[in-house]
């Protein structure tokens, strides 16, 4: 099996597709939504936190659901200024879940937000040349990003600025968690969530099917400060 969480170089990208074109793998885990539809007919796929397509079954956490709990601390801390800063501008345009969950809330308390997004593929050189360009002058209340990594970069950029806006993350690994507990972020149930995708690509691989464009969503756990 195949599982890969962020986006791969083009060169490696194209080379993992076609070892998986090449039978040498029985089934396909993926969170890329550019994952080729031929490719997902040839193998029994369950995609993971990502749509492909309405025939191919998706496991993810309630990422709408987690956003809204975000949006609806950052409000209760009196934020006013809000920017909602994505890992990869694939978040952005379609907007996630998650993000979706933040400006609904938003939108629904006439609160003020901008967006913007970090090309993740890029070197720490540039993306530290980002960051600079985004936060140098600005003043927000909060910082709300779509992923712990991308909070932790906000966090060291902001202090390096000399000024604490409220940042927030998603996903709550224990590494974070263990390394960095005053970061306000949602946690997902990593281990339920793995365990489930598993189940549901055994289930093809045994039985030869599994409902189609099936979506489980498990809950997610606000850590707080």
């Amino acid at each position: 099996m195949y599982q890969n969480c962020t986006p791969l170089p083009k060169y490696h990208h194209d080379a993992t597709l076609a070892s998986l074109k090449s039978n040498k793998f029985s089934g396909l885990i993926t969170s890329l939504p550019e994952t080729p539809l031929s490719l997902t007919r040839q193998l029994p796929t369950v995609s993971f936190d990502r749509p492909i397509s309405r025939e191919i079954p998706m496991v993810s956490c309630d990422n709408y659901g987690g956003g809204h709990l975000i949006a609806q601390t950052v409000l209760k801390r009196g934020a006013k200024e809000i920017l909602i800063f994505c890992g990869s501008q694939q978040d952005l345009s379609p907007i996630n879940e998650r993000l979706r969950g933040m400006m609904d809330c938003f939108q629904k308390r006439q609160t003020k937000f901008s967006t913007a997004y970090l090309d993740f593929t890029a070197g720490n050189l540039f993306k530290q040349v980002q960051l600079a360009k985004l936060l140098t002058g600005q003043k927000y209340d909060a910082i709300c990003c779509s992923d712990d990594i991308t909070a932790l970069l906000v966090k060291q950029r902001v202090r390096q600025l000399s000024y604490q806006p409220l940042v927030t993350g998603f996903d709550g690994s224990n590494f974070v968690r263990n390394f960095f507990p005053d970061l306000l972020t949602v946690k997902q149930p990593i281990k339920d969530l793995a365990a489930l995708t598993c189940q549901l690509l055994d289930q093809r691989l045994r039985r030869g099917h599994f409902p189609s464009g099936h979506k489980q969503e498990l809950p997610v756990t606000l850590l707080d400060l």
